[in-house]
């Protein structure tokens, strides 16, 4: 098992002025950090990284990139913004702007292989892109980018099933999340809208990934085609891929529902099926808001991802575990999560008792 925790790099250099928090990262037995190099929405100082790279190598612990460079269509903390020459952001099928959610342009994947070369040149080994790089929000209807410009180079592109007068209109009924009642050409149509939002993505890992640094990708819950994550095809793209299975349930209100605990479970066991190797898998171990889930629900929470067979835990975030609690808890926990083996499958769900997760 390896325990990693995202960080931005100032919490870092100002964690490291403290022994106890240099104690509390050797005590916890942290494998790793996934350090913020990129974010879209606030600059950040590539000697700030180096600064905290090494901090973490005189901790001994390795260090990935974590990077925002989409957004996030969720909103969050966010403030809307525009970013780079070149980049634009996301417009729905009404033609609005999807605040806080850039879209894949080539200038923007073209930036950010230049910040991939950037970590190689700081000795950065992987980069995990974070789950904002897709082109739809949680679960509802087939998405992504529905601006003229990407309008007109997806009838280019599928010149073969696109109707007279091809329009936003056109789109609206077969990007419904039920295709139910479709015509075969409004398949046809809907097949190819998903396989252009798709390829997006693919090629932003396949162009992004660089000689020296492993790429990888995070999955929010549920992702899937609809928001243009085709899964196996980014693993024919890049080989080795890291994937961090997507979870949801940040906090108490939302975790204790036995029923969304397996929710969580099944989302992260049909994530790890198409995934691959386990080795190459990460969880979403997220506290959010500050808080929200408390420290006895996040241990509930990595055992769960443990008898899901994950080895890699992914805690999200440093910033957000605002309290002592939550790394005494890690310290307190390690030897029994390391010990945990995986139990759940998809088709033993329902034979696992959700509402009493076990020591």
């Amino acid at each position: 098992m390896n325990v990693w925790v995202c960080a931005q790099v100032g919490t870092i250099i100002e964690g490291a002025k403290h022994p106890e928090w240099r104690k509390t990262v050797r005590d916890c037995r942290f494998t790793g950090f996934l350090v913020e190099t990129f974010d879209v929405t606030n600059p950040i100082d590539p000697e700030d990284v180096a600064k905290a790279k090494k901090i973490l190598d005189e901790l001994g612990c390795r260090t990935l990139s974590c990077c925002v460079a989409i957004g996030h269509p969720e909103g969050l903390d966010t403030p809307r913004f525009t970013y780079h020459e070149g980049w634009h952001i996301r417009r729905d099928i009404d033609g609005n702007e999807v605040r806080w959610c850039n879209a894949i342009t080539p200038r923007l994947i073209s930036d950010m292989r230049a910040h991939a070369l950037e970590l190689r040149e700081l000795g950065i080994p992987a980069v995990l892109w974070d789950d904002d790089l897709r082109q739809g929000n949680y679960e509802g209807d087939v998405q992504g980018c529905f601006c003229d410009d990407c309008l007109a180079e997806f009838a280019e592109k599928y010149s073969s099933v696109i109707p007279d007068g091809f329009c936003r209109k056109t789109l609206r009924p077969v990007v419904k999340r039920d295709p139910a009642g479709l015509s075969d050409a409004q398949l046809a149509l809907r097949e190819a809208w998903i396989e252009f939002t798709c390829e997006r993505i693919t090629r932003y890992m396949r162009e992004t990934t660089v000689d020296g640094v492993r790429n990888g990708i995070m999955v929010m819950h549920n992702g899937d085609r609809r928001h243009g994550i085709d899964i196996p095809a980014i693993r024919e793209a890049v080989p080795g891929c890291l994937f961090r299975v997507g979870e949801l349930m940040f906090g108490d209100s939302s975790f204790n529902p036995p029923a969304n605990r397996r929710a969580l479970a099944e989302g992260v066991l049909r994530h790890m099926e198409l995934m691959g190797d386990p080795d190459n898998i990460f969880s979403e171990s997220t506290v959010y808001p500050h808080g929200a889930l408390t420290p006895e629900n996040l241990r509930r929470k990595i055992v769960i991802e443990r008898k899901c067979g994950l080895r890699n835990i992914n805690l999200m975030g440093m910033e957000r575990m605002n309290s002592q609690a939550y790394y005494d808890m890690l310290r307190d926990n390690y030897d029994r999560f390391e010990a945990i083996e995986k139990e759940l499958t998809l088709d033993n769900l329902d034979s696992f008792d959700f509402a009493n997760i076990p020591e």
